[in-house]
């Protein structure tokens, strides 16, 4: 039994031997190919190429071409324009401008002492009227001074359009977050006449003050 285990292991030895040998012999090119055939890999046997990043697009968006060169050309729908040439703002609450409530304007009544100041109540004009749940007429009056400061790109300062019983009854709905919170203010003739009228008089008194400013001296 030893000398078939021995006689086992020199003819092992031999075969590893010969297969060195023809390894040997094989070209280059030919080496993967030999080493494919054969039932034991060596090394990496997947794709050789570099591996890429390949996500797909999560801001897929249409894409709209617009010739000027044919008769047939369509304007561009308005979603598109709004989109080019619009301002992107960041979304707000309904009830924003609601945290302007109990702001007041102060007044220092001597520059040396800041202590005394004199609180200054904000008066709403004759036709500006407030409307939601819970919106005072000072709320209403600084909403609409945060809206005419810095307005809505593209978006006149109108107000809240649709009707008060709306509103009232459903706001969370029905107002618009872009509009200051107050009614819809309807300019009549009367009331352009009436402005011209003190325009017209603030003029007549700016005149006198001015001619009388170089008598006094």
């Amino acid at each position: 039994l030893a000398t078939e285990n021995i006689l086992k292991m020199v003819r092992s030895k031999q075969g590893k031997a010969k297969h060195r040998q023809k390894v040997n012999k094989i070209p280059c090119e030919n080496v993967t190919k030999y080493l494919a055939n054969t039932s034991t890999r060596h090394g990496f046997d997947g794709c050789l190429s570099p591996p890429l990043r390949q996500t797909a697009s999560v801001l897929k968006q249409p894409v709209t071409i617009v010739t000027t060169s044919s008769k047939n050309t369509k304007p561009a729908p308005a979603v598109e324009l709004k989109r080019a040439t619009g301002r992107l703002t960041k979304p707000q609450q309904l009830f924003a401008l609601k945290r302007l409530d109990r702001l007041r304007a102060c007044t220092f009544l001597s520059p040396l002492d800041c202590d005394e100041v004199r609180f200054e109540k904000i008066l709403a004009p004759q036709k500006v009227l407030p409307i939601g749940p819970g919106i005072t007429e000072e709320t209403a009056t600084l909403s609409l001074a945060a809206a005419l400061q810095s307005p809505t790109h593209g978006i006149p300062v109108t107000g809240q359009t649709g009707p008060k019983r709306s509103l009232d009854a459903n706001p969370s709905v029905n107002i618009n977050a872009e509009q200051p919170l107050i009614q819809t203010v309807v300019i009549s003739e009367q009331d352009v006449l009436n402005q011209e009228e003190r325009v017209l008089n603030a003029r007549r008194r700016l005149e006198d003050a001015l001619k009388n400013f170089g008598k006094t001296k």
